[in-house]
């Protein structure tokens, strides 16, 4: 406590003699008051040895009021600072001597509180610490000594001033409900200047509650109070009674009250709007301005309103709402201008909200939902429309822009209609820049994938057209030219097309080969409609030299003549007119005006012509006539008739001509990619086999490789071909189409037969390593194509089990070498020899059944069954030489126990054997053994003469 009061002396030393500021003559009076009062109260305090609380308390309110000066000068002086200055200042420095004072008034009194608790003055002592802590921006403990004071001090206005300060804490920390009583007990007793101040706070306090009349009604006594002895605070009132009157729903009586006041309503709520709209109050400020526009009849304050509600819109993008008041505002300019300052704004608030939505349709970030993306497109270009209302000079840069909003969305179709206004405006204007621009859009839109086909074909000619408007020499401009003149032929725009060709050839004076294609198109047109008189003129201009055209194009005006000439032919036939038809094209062919296509084209006629009248010879030779004279193409078109014909002359028991036609056929088609290649290659050799000509057919076969032919169809031809040759015994070349088809893995299952033929014919002519080697390569063969999964032929599969069954006749070969003598132990010994055996028969069969031979299995099954069955007569029959008669009766009676099994086991392989053959249909000459016992032998029924089959010619 010592120290304190040292600290607290040097203090009172420090502020009685070290500080000066610059005072005004009034406060400068005051001050040496307080100082020299202060002087001597400081002193009197020493000669108490601090003793007296009431000396203290003194120096304490001194202090304060010293404090409570130089505070009044710091804010002037800092208040007169310019703003940018004083943000560079330290606050806290510059009150700096305040602040002291502050403190030292704060010291003195803490030190009353701590020495003298009891002191009758405790409660004000309470009060000045209170004050000085808020003072300082020790707000907690100062609320805690004004809540002191408040309750302890003697002094009602003292106690008033600490109930003041403790509401306007609970004001500032929103606890309103607290601040109520305390504001309501001290303005009901207080009547200072500052009344109108606490009551403005209560009054929103009661606002705060919801308690809306009454903070109404205290609202309008501070405005009536303001003024004279009390603070000023009309303007306060003005400003925020109308959000007590929205809040309370009364809009009414603010507009009585702000009527009443002389004030503008309008411009009040729209400042209410405002600040309930920094509150994030959106609902409640839109609901405000469209009541008040309702009943706002004043044209500009109604504007006003509405300028407000766009500013409202735009913060929370509210577009659709913001669209539907800018459409008003721009019909209202429409019909009487609007004032400039809303005409500013209005034009401000369209053309940024066309560039926001623009800007939102052209990014990356709507790509996901085309829906959002496509309105924002559609509401950017209404904002544009509205644009172009309010500032009629700029319609074609506002039209542009929504053109390529509507691009950038990827509604080209409606880009195309905006870019083609958009150049018309522009045109009108004079303005060549869009112009240019406009062109380039549209033919970007043109471009685009994904516009549909009939829209385009609806802007093509009025796109093109306008190009050729602004640029008609260009090399772009030649290809523009044509895209128009196509597009208008299209259009069966006939006259457009002339006209543009007209023009086409005055600007492309050299471009011979574009302006004959446009003649063909309109010759064509006119054939086509057999109106050759409009044809013929074109020609006689042509020929008058009216139009420049190239040798090969009056060529092509021939071959035009020409198909006008067969088309007169044609009429003839179609009518049934075989004969007219048949001198047409024969003159047609003959006749030196006709060009080769034409030639080509009668005698492909006349082929066909002679075919329907069955007249083979004359048909055969009018084909070739044809097929001479045709290129690969038109043989490949064709191709279908020229196979039906060769399918019709074969019928006809003309193989000659059938063979001769495929074959030249086939020449021709060699290098094309024609489905029919191979049929016709199929056709050439299968009929030169029928034909007995097999080096024909070997001869066309040695075309399959140069002309493309499929594996396939080579391997088909030549195993079918191999059958003729082993018939007529050329080994050579059947070894060499086998192995040729070698080198393609899929062919193994049709080799397997063929190379038999070849393997018998070296055994015979005793070449039995070059056997042994088709044997081995038949079972590789055979091997590869299971592992690979392919379908053998059954011939196949006949031969490799026939093979096996060489092990199974072995087998039951030594079976019946195997004979049965006693004495008994070689008896036994033998029938167990002859058991293993059967047992490994059965073994092979099982194996021979899964390759899948029908023959095979039946054969397999004939030698078990046979071994079977005599294996159990022979132990049947058997009888023991040299035995007694009680005993072979006792051998034959245990050997029926043993033969029997063996029979019965013979019995159920032919019911197997008998099920097999009859659920697959298996035809073999074995059938009978295995399905009737030797009993049965007289059911079998041979013809007398062996069948025939007949040749692919139809001989014998």
């Amino acid at each position: 406590m010592l120290k304190m009061i040292v600290l607290f002396i040097f203090m009172i030393i420090e502020v009685a003699y070290g500080t000066r500021l610059t005072l005004d003559e009034r406060r400068q009076k005051i001050l040496a008051i307080v100082d020299e009062e202060l002087s001597e109260v400081s002193r009197l305090a020493k000669t108490q040895d601090f003793k007296s609380p009431d000396t203290l308390f003194r120096i304490a309110e001194l202090n304060l009021e010293k404090a409570r000066l130089f505070r009044e000068v710091e804010n002037e002086q800092y208040l007169a600072i310019p703003p940018e200055e004083r943000a560079r200042l330290n606050k806290e420095e510059y009150f700096s001597k305040s602040r002291k004072f502050f403190e030292s008034a704060n010291d003195a009194a803490q030190v009353v509180v701590k020495k003298f608790p009891s002191y009758s003055g405790i409660g004000d002592v309470y009060y000045i610490l209170a004050y000085n802590l808020k003072e300082l921006g020790r707000n907690e403990e100062a609320r805690k000594y004004f809540k002191m004071a408040s309750g302890t001090s003697k002094d009602p206005k003292i106690s008033l001033k600490s109930n003041l300060a403790l509401a306007d804490y609970y004001y500032n920390d929103k606890k309103y409900q607290e601040a109520i009583p305390l504001y309501e007990a001290t303005i009901n007793r207080a009547d200072d200047k500052w009344w109108t101040k606490d009551a403005f706070n209560l009054a929103w306090s009661y606002y705060r509650v919801r308690n809306y009349q009454r903070a109404i009604s205290l609202m309008k006594e501070v405005h009536q109070k303001s003024g004279g002895k009390y603070v000023d605070m009309r303007s306060q009132v003005e400003r925020d009674i109308g959000i007590f009157y929205v809040d309370a729903n009364l809009l009414d009586e603010a507009v009585l009250f702000y009527d009443k006041n002389g004030l503008n309503y309008t411009e009040q709520f729209v400042k209410i709007s405002a600040v309930i709209t920094s509150q994030g109050r959106f609902d409640q400020a839109e609901k405000l301005l469209e009541k008040v526009k309702s009943m706002e009849k004043d044209r500009n304050r109604r504007n006003e309103i509405m300028m407000a509600q766009l500013n409202l819109f735009d913060k929370y993008n509210k577009i659709p709402a913001h669209l539907i008041v800018c459409r008003e505002l721009v019909d209202q300019h429409l019909n009487s201008p609007l004032e400039k300052n809303h005409l500013e704004r209005l034009s401000f608030h369209v053309n940024k909200k066309a560039a926001e939505l623009q800007k939102a349709a052209a990014s990356d970030l709507y790509n996901s939902v085309p829906k959002t993306k496509a309105q924002k497109a559609k509401e950017s270009i209404a904002y544009f429309e509205l644009a172009a209302k309010l500032n009629p000079d700029e319609k074609a840069d506002k039209v542009f822009y929504q053109a390529e909003t509507s691009y950038v969305a990827g509604d080209f179709g409606l880009a195309i209609k905006l870019y083609i206004d958009a150049f018309d405006y522009a045109k009108i204007k004079g303005n060549k820049k869009i112009m240019s621009q406009s062109l380039e859009g549209m033919l970007s839109s043109l471009g685009q994938s994904s516009l549909s086909k009939n829209v385009a074909d609806k802007y093509y000619i009025q796109v093109y057209s306008r190009f050729i408007e602004v640029d008609a020499n260009s090399e772009r401009a030649s290809a523009i030219f044509i895209k128009l003149f196509n597009a208008q032929f299209d259009a069966k725009d006939i006259a457009g097309a002339e006209a543009t060709m007209a023009k086409f050839s005055k600007n492309f004076p050299s471009d011979f080969k574009t302006q004959e294609g446009m003649l063909a198109k309109i010759m064509e047109h006119y054939r086509a409609k057999k109106d050759y008189l409009s044809v013929k003129k074109y020609v006689e201009r042509i020929n008058n030299g009216e139009f420049k055209i190239s040798n090969k194009y009056a060529e092509a005006l021939k071959s035009l003549m020409t198909k006008i000439q067969i088309e007169g032919v044609q009429q003839s036939l179609e009518k049934g007119d075989k004969a007219t038809a048949l001198r047409g094209y024969h003159q047609i062919y003959v006749s030196s005006e006709s060009t080769p296509k034409a030639k080509m084209n009668a005698a492909y006629n006349l082929a066909a012509l002679y075919f329907e009248m069955g007249d083979t010879v004359q048909s055969s030779q009018w084909a070739t006539t044809a097929l001479n004279e045709m290129d690969a193409a038109d043989v490949a078109k064709f191709s279908d008739s020229f196979l039906s014909m060769a399918a019709g002359y074969f019928l006809r028991q003309g193989f000659d001509q059938s063979a001769d036609l495929s074959d030249r056929m086939l020449s021709k088609l060699c290098r094309e990619n024609s489905s029919n290649k191979p049929v016709a290659y199929k056709n050439a050799i299968f009929i030169a086999l029928a034909n007995a000509d097999v080096n024909k057919a070997l001869e066309v076969r040695s075309k399959s490789k140069s002309c493309g032919i499929p594996d396939q169809t080579i391997a088909e031809v030549s195993l079918e071909m191999t059958k003729e040759l082993v018939k007529l015994k050329r080994w050579e070349k059947v070894q060499m189409i086998l192995e040729e088809l070698e080198s393609n893995s899929r062919n193994y299952p049709n080799l397997i037969r063929p190379y038999e033929d070849l393997r018998k014919e070296f055994l015979a002519i005793g070449s039995d390593e070059e056997a042994k080697k088709i044997s081995e390569k038949q079972n590789r063969f055979y091997r590869e194509a299971k592992a690979q999964k392919l379908e053998l032929p059954v011939d196949a599969l006949d031969l490799i089990a026939h093979r096996m069954l060489k092990s199974v006749e072995d087998k039951r070969l030594r079976l019946d070498q195997l004979t049965l003598s006693f004495p008994e132990d070689l008896f036994n010994s033998t029938v167990k020899t002859k058991l293993q055996v059967l047992d490994q028969m059965a073994s092979e069969v099982n194996e021979i059944q899964k390759i899948g031979s029908g023959k095979g299995i039946v054969d397999a099954y004939r030698h078990v069954i046979f071994a079977y069955e005599s294996f159990a007569k022979s132990l049947r029959d058997f009888v023991p030489l040299g035995k007694s008669p009680e005993y072979v009766e006792s051998f034959k009676k245990a050997m029926t126990e043993v033969h029997e099994p063996i029979l019965q086991n013979a019995r159920k392989q032919r019911s197997e054997i008998r099920k097999l053959i009859l659920d697959n249909k298996i035809l073999s000459v074995s059938n009978f053994d295995v399905l009737f016992s030797e009993a049965e032998v007289g059911k079998r029924y041979l013809t007398e003469k062996e069948a025939i089959l007949m040749d692919r010619g139809g001989r014998r």
